[in-house]
């Protein structure tokens, strides 16, 4: 059956969702399909005149047989739609193709977030995209990125080092290292369990348009999506955009305003996207290695203990010397949205 998903996936003009409408449509005999006639493809939802020709003058198995071959000697998987490791919430996405090759061991995961950012990035970033990568790896949650060189490597690096897992996605065959001079971590990666993903077939050279086209996918396959860095016309931004119509969470990385890396973080956070500060954004509840140590969140604590409304001057003195940092710990509570503060006054929402 394989060599049905395959050609199917290959067919030009039948994009993501023409497969997943025929898919449906032919009750997910895929054989049918190949052997459908004009009048059976006709009363396809939304299906063309260009894409029926395209089924009817392509009925040869030449170019699947190829890719079948290679895909058995460089030990390369498939991943279609029926699979119970394909994301439950990518499957909806209209981006999401029926097939996907992967390289790794992949294994069914129950959330993923994408992390993604600028090539050239500041050591800022580097920091914040090698502390999400261990923060991921700490909590077994798969990072999803891009495998570009900047933040998506550093991240990737990070989590694969602290022991999670990370996936891949490449705008490529899963076969070719882009780019090349990341070979050393690209075998790393697979070698710690990670696995590398693509739409396209292996052999595929990159494309530039491969690229938007793989960024719509990390967002597709993520539960939520954190931009680190990225200037105004960065490609991590093409993610975001993807992510807020696929319905995922965007958080945005906070950034001084005279950095060119992080004008498209600041234009996100403008435009309303959640600020990401810390771990505490995605993940507001304390972790169980911090329970079971007594050390629950700072802020949590702090949250307790301030009233419905109240001074922040009067709460300096309640709370004496104990929260040094007061103003900075508020300021951090408003932005994950638990209370607003009115020059002195602090109100819990």
């Amino acid at each position: 059956m394989d060599k049905y998903w395959i050609w199917l996936a290959t067919l030009k003009y039948i994009g993501p969702v023409m497969q997943k409408n025929l898919y449906s449509y032919f009750k997910g005999d895929l054989e049918m399909i190949y052997h459908s006639t004009q009048e059976d493809l006709k009363g396809v939802p939304g299906i063309t005149t260009r894409m029926i020709q395209q089924i009817i003058d392509n009925k040869s198995f030449k170019k699947v047989d190829s890719i079948s071959r290679t895909i058995e000697e460089k030990g390369i998987g498939l991943l279609t739609i029926t699979d119970e490791r394909y994301l439950e919430i990518a499957k909806t996405c209209g981006e999401s193709p029926i097939l996907l090759y992967f390289k790794g061991r992949l294994q069914k995961f129950e959330r993923s977030i994408g992390v993604v950012g600028a090539r050239r990035c500041t050591e800022y970033g580097k920091k914040v995209a090698r502390d999400i990568g261990k923060e991921l790896a700490k909590r077994d949650i798969v990072l999803v990125s891009g495998f570009a060189k900047g933040i998506d490597s550093y991240s990737q690096a990070a989590c694969m080092k602290a022991g999670g897992k990370t996936i891949s996605f490449l705008g490529s065959g899963v076969d070719i290292c882009y780019p090349a001079e990341q070979r050393k971590l690209y075998d790393e990666l697979l070698e710690s369990g990670s696995v590398f993903l693509s739409k396209y077939p292996p052999g595929t050279p990159v494309k530039q348009q491969h690229f938007v086209e793989r960024n719509a996918l990390i967002s597709a396959l993520s539960n939520e999506v954190i931009i680190v860095e990225a200037g105004v016309k960065s490609g991590a931004l093409w993610t975001a955009k993807f992510a807020e119509r696929q319905k995922r969470e965007v958080y945005a990385v906070p950034h001084p305003i005279y950095s060119l890396e992080g004008q498209g973080c600041n234009q996100l956070l403008v435009k309303g996207k959640r600020p990401y500060i810390g771990v505490e954004s995605v993940f507001p509840e304390s972790t169980s290695e911090d329970i079971q140590s007594g050390k629950p969140d700072a802020n949590l604590v702090l949250l307790e203990k301030i009233p419905q409304s109240g001074s922040i001057s009067k709460l300096k003195k309640i709370l004496g010397s104990e929260y040094g940092d007061l103003e900075e710990q508020l300021f951090s509570l408003e932005l994950e949205g638990k209370l607003i503060i009115r020059g002195d006054l602090v109100v819990r929402t």
